[in-house]
């Protein structure tokens, strides 16, 4: 899609030329030379570092309610998952806090 988009911008720049070059066709040249200069610059490469962040921190929140259901075998994902929550709302809940603050055996 920006391949197609900068084609158009750059044929529009073309056709310019055949106009005088005045007040209007200077300023239309500057707009369409900016438009070229943003489809160059690539926000991909942001989404990628944002996706990159997000996925390492939940994999760093999988890993810590793994490691706590290793401690609680009886207790589904799920339920361990509710119950993080809660605890984050300070409310009580079953799993003692010490297994919260290291979960590792």
């Amino acid at each position: 899609m920006t391949k197609e988009s900068k084609e158009k911008l750059l044929e529009h720049l073309g056709a310019l030329k055949d106009f005088p070059n005045n007040k209007l066709v200077r300023a239309l040249r500057q707009q369409i030379k900016t438009k070229i200069e943003r489809l160059d610059v690539t926000p991909i490469t942001v989404s990628k570092d944002v996706n990159l962040s997000r996925s390492n921190k939940l994999k760093k929140y999988h890993n810590y309610l793994r490691q706590i259901r290793n401690n609680f075998p009886d207790l589904t994902y799920n339920q361990i998952r509710q119950q993080f929550a809660k605890r984050r709302n300070q409310e009580d809940v079953s799993i003692p806090d010490a297994i919260w603050q290291n979960p590792s055996p």
